[in-house]
C-alpha cells in the first residue's frame, strides 16, 4: 500500500520536527520544507496528498503560497490546511479566501491536528475515487466528456482569475471508421484503448486526456504555451502512427487552442479548437487526393 504523502511547510524547525514524528509515528511519508518557495519548487515536481501550512514565514507568507496552490491544485486534489498560531476572524477568512480546506492551530493537542489531517486524507481519497469512477471513459481509461467539459471551465475560470496560462488540444482520429467497418468494433476498440495508452505515456502527471466521443479527444496541458502545446501535440500524432493494429495504422488531425487568445468563454475556446482540427483534417483528405 502506497503510503499518504504530506508536506509540511513550516520557518520553525522545531514544529517540522514535532509534526514529522507525530505523522511518521501513525504511518505517513512527510516531507518537510521552510519556505514557501521552497515548498512551491517541490510542488512544481512532486506530487503530495495534503499541505500543511504555516502563515508567518519569510518571503512568501502562507496566503500567497495557498493562493498559487490553487492556480494548479483544486480543493478536491490538494488538501490545504493551516497550522498556525492565527486564531482571530480575520486570519481565517483571508486564509479560506485564499483556498485553504481548514485551519488547526499550533496550540492544539496533537489528537486534533491528527484527526483532522486523516478527515482530509480520507475525504480526499473518496473524492478522488468517485471522480475517478463517475468521470472515466470505460472503454479506454480517459477521462470522459462530462470531465472534459468540468475541466475546461475551471481551468478557464483559474487562467482569468490568476493569470494561470493553459493549452487546449483537440484531435481527431483518422482511419478508425475503416477498421471498424473491416474488421469490426473489436479491433477498433483496441485501437482507441492503444491510442490512449500510446498518448498517456508522453503526456505529464499534470496534464488531462479525455475522449470526447467516438474517436474524437481532447488534452488540457496546464502551464503550457502554444508552441510547447504544438511540440506535445507532434509528439503524440508521432507515437499514435507507429501504433498498429491488425496491420493498420491511423494518425490524426489536430486543432489548438491557447487561454492568451482572449476568447470570451469555454464554448469559443473549444469551437476555436475544433474548428482548427477540421480544417487540418480537410487539409490532409486534400493531400491524399
Amino acid at each position: 500500500m502506497v503510503e499518504e504523502k504530506i508536506l509540511v511547510v513550516d520557518d520553525s524547525a522545531e514544529v517540522q520536527q514535532q509534526v514529522n514524528e507525530m505523522l511518521s509515528q501513525v504511518g505517513y511519508s512527510v516531507v518537510t520544507c521552510s519556505s514557501g518557495k521552497e515548498a512551491l519548487d517541490f510542488l512544481d515536481t512532486e506530487r503530495v496528498d495534503l499541505v500543511l501550512l504555516d502563515i508567518n514565514m519569510p518571503d512568501l507568507n502562507g496566503y500567497e503560497v495557498c493562493l498559487r496552490i490553487r492556480q494548479k491544485f483544486a480543493l478536491d486534489d490538494l488538501p490545504v490546511v493551516f497550522l498556525t498560531n492565527r486564531e482571530d476572524y480575520d486570519s481565517i477568512t483571508k486564509g479560506f479566501h485564499a483556498g485553504a480546506s481548514d485551519f488547526v492551530s499550533k496550540t492544539a493537542v496533537p489528537d486534533i491536528l491528527l484527526a483532522r489531517v486523516n478527515v482530509h486524507i480520507r475525504l480526499a481519497r473518496t473524492l478522488r475515487y468517485l471522480r475517478d469512477i463517475s468521470l472515466t471513459d470505460d472503454l479506454t481509461g480517459a477521462y470522459n466528456r462530462r470531465h472534459a467539459m468540468y475541466s475546461l471551465r475551471e481551468w478557464f475560470a483559474r487562467s482569468a482569475r490568476y493569470g494561470t496560462q493553459f493549452a487546449l488540444i483537440y484531435f481527431d482520429l483518422n482511419g478508425l471508421k475503416q477498421i471498424n467497418d473491416s474488421y469490426g468494433h473489436q479491433a477498433g476498440d483496441l485501437l482507441l484503448r492503444a491510442v490512449v495508452n500510446a498518448a498517456k505515456k508522453l503526456l505529464r502527471e499534470s496534464d488531462l486526456l479525455f475522449r470526447m466521443g467516438g474517436d474524437e479527444f481532447m488534452v488540457i496541458c496546464p502551464d503550457t504555451d502554444k508552441r510547447g502545446a504544438f511540440i506535445c501535440a507532434e509528439r503524440m500524432l508521432e507515437a499514435v502512427k507507429a501504433v498498429t493494429i491488425i496491420e493498420r495504422t491511423v494518425s490524426f488531425a489536430y486543432g489548438i487552442a491557447h487561454s492568451s487568445e482572449g476568447y470570451k468563454d469555454t464554448d469559443e475556446m473549444l469551437h476555436s479548437a475544433d474548428a482548427t482540427m477540421y480544417m487540418n483534417k480537410q487539409k490532409m483528405r486534400d493531400a491524399r487526393r
